[in-house]
């Protein structure tokens, strides 16, 4: 028999063991302790002391406006000039020749259209082409280059029907080539009409 803790007890094992016994009781709740803290620290949400700054202007982008399409002219109203058009118009004011032919309009428009084609197939430099083709206007645009002299102009040449059986032409001319000189633009317009007369076969009344 022997004394553990001041208990009469049957050998020294026993002791062990039961002097064991209060130590794995406090480690229990230590451990208990330990787990129940850090789930009570799983469970605290840690706050931060920064405000959050303000969010940033979204900025919107402009719509386009949509330009409307473009209508078609009010009854009455001049049509449009073309790109050529506006390009005779900024070299110099041309100057303006006017003959009347004792032909009709249907058939005089296409034979003169014939004898400017073929005179400029013959000869470089010149050149003619039918820019509008109406009921009631044909207009023509070309280069004119003079013989002789080398002047170059540009030539615009409107046939409309100027009674029954009439038909009437009339020529601009002005200098091909901005800042040249103006040269004579009669004579060119004079010689343009020969051109048309000798092939039609007929000349001013």
């Amino acid at each position: 028999m022997d004394f553990c803790n001041g208990k009469l007890i049957r050998g020294a094992k026993m002791c062990y063991i039961d002097s064991m016994k209060p130590k794995a009781y406090f480690l229990g709740v230590f451990f208990l302790t330990v787990l129940w803290g850090l789930n009570s620290c799983g469970a605290i949400q840690i706050v931060s002391d920064k405000k959050p700054g303000p969010e940033p202007v979204r900025q919107e982008k402009p719509v386009p406006e949509k330009t409307p399409p473009k209508g078609p002219p009010p009854p009455g109203a001049p049509p449009e000039k073309s790109f050529l058009e506006r390009m005779y118009q900024k070299i110099v004011a041309p100057d303006t020749f006017s003959r009347t032919y004792p032909m009709e309009f249907a058939s005089f428009h296409p034979q003169a259209n014939s004898a400017l084609q073929d005179y400029a197939r013959t000869r470089k430099g010149n050149s003619f082409q039918i820019s509008r083709l109406g009921s009631d206007e044909v207009v023509l645009r070309g280069v004119y280059l003079r013989e002789g002299t080398q002047e170059r102009y540009s030539a615009t040449l409107i046939v409309k029907p100027a009674g029954p059986q009439k038909s009437q032409l009339e020529i601009k001319v002005a200098p091909a080539a901005e800042g040249t000189s103006p040269g004579n633009p009669e004579a060119a317009a004079k010689e343009i009409f020969l051109i048309i007369e000798k092939s039609v076969g007929t000349r001013t009344p």
